[in-house]
């Protein structure tokens, strides 16, 4: 039986970088091991990883696995375990990503008889944690809920805002769930072994230190009309952008906080800015430029829901 770890998180949220993290873990306990990844960029995997015996990584690119790419996920599960049969198998799917759309992939006779889900993981950005990310009906807070351990991310780093704060949020949506709350790069072993019992590491909601075990049942069978309904209506609009500045970077952060678009969810791409290659990621609100854009033409995708094209190129086209 292989042992399945979903690890969820929105955009830029360091979901890549916990599954190495995990990874390494596994590997360290000599564990066989796979690691399934579905994003719209490329997902990097440690070099030393991959050259470590029993180990094997499948990417899946382009598109989401609730929607489009169902078909893909299942086979890419079926071949690992019929070809390489692991121990335990890390999946990470796009920041789009609803659970119910999962478990119907898991009940397939031969995937069911075969895996069984050890876990979800959601990591959250202690930096990027805004209120409109944590109301119910939009697909990261079907995250949240549906997580049982929440790892925040970043949570050094000066922007970070107060884990608590952060926590209070979680457990609107989600009062079960282990909490992972420390630096990264403070994370032991223990931590992760506690992961197969629901443990939490760090803060938890009342800031005590939180960690000892907190097992619970993996009960992901309730289904919300409203979160389906939203995914299903997601829009995905790719322009050539026309070259930035900090003038127009600051145009496009209020025309996203008032929702000039729609609901936009997420903006990642290669721009111009200031006549040198950039990447641009859009978080909710949230609007940066930041260094080693990927290779190529310059090209930005727009998802979110209900959103005005015909705006979008007007402003933000070439």
């Amino acid at each position: 039986m292989t042992r399945v770890t979903v690890i969820s998180g929105f955009l830029g949220a360091g979901k890549t970088t916990f599954a190495n993290l995990l990874l390494n873990y596994y590997i360290r306990k000599g564990f066989k091991t796979a690691y399934i990844v579905n994003e719209f960029g490329k997902a990097e995997v440690d070099s030393g990883l991959i050259a470590q015996k029993g180990f094997r990584t499948v990417g899946i690119a382009g598109g989401c696995v609730c929607c489009a790419l169902r078909g893909k996920i299942s086979e890419a599960l079926r071949e690992v375990v019929k070809n390489f049969a692991p121990d335990r198998a890390v999946f990470e799917p796009s920041g789009i990503f609803i659970f119910e759309k999962f478990r119907e992939i898991l009940d397939e006779p031969f995937i069911r008889e075969n895996c069984g889900i050890d876990g979800v993981i959601t990591v959250v950005d202690s930096t990027r944690a805004m209120d409109a990310m944590f109301v119910e009906g939009n697909f990261f807070a079907n995250q949240v809920a549906h997580a049982d351990t929440l790892v925040l991310s970043k949570t050094q780093l000066k922007e970070a805002r107060n884990p608590r704060i952060i926590i209070d949020k979680i457990r609107k949506l989600n009062e079960r769930a282990g909490i992972w709350a420390k630096p990264w790069d403070s994370l032991t072993d223990d931590d992760f072994t506690a992961l197969d019992s629901g443990g939490g590491a760090g803060l938890d909601a009342d800031g005590d230190d939180d960690g000892h075990d907190r097992h619970h049942e993996h009960d992901h069978h309730h289904h919300g009309d409203g979160e389906e309904l939203l995914h299903e209506e997601l829009d995905t609009i790719t322009i050539t952008p026309r070259d930035l500045d900090e003038a127009s970077l600051e145009e496009l952060r209020r025309m996203t906080r008032d929702g000039a678009f729609g609901k936009l969810y997420r903006a990642k791409g290669r721009v111009m800015y200031d006549g040198v290659p950039k990447l641009l990621q859009a978080v909710f609100e949230s609007v940066d430029i930041d260094e080693n854009p990927p290779g190529g033409e310059c090209c930005l995708t727009f998802i979110g829901c209900e959103l005005d094209g015909a705006k979008i190129r007007k402003y933000w086209g070439a």
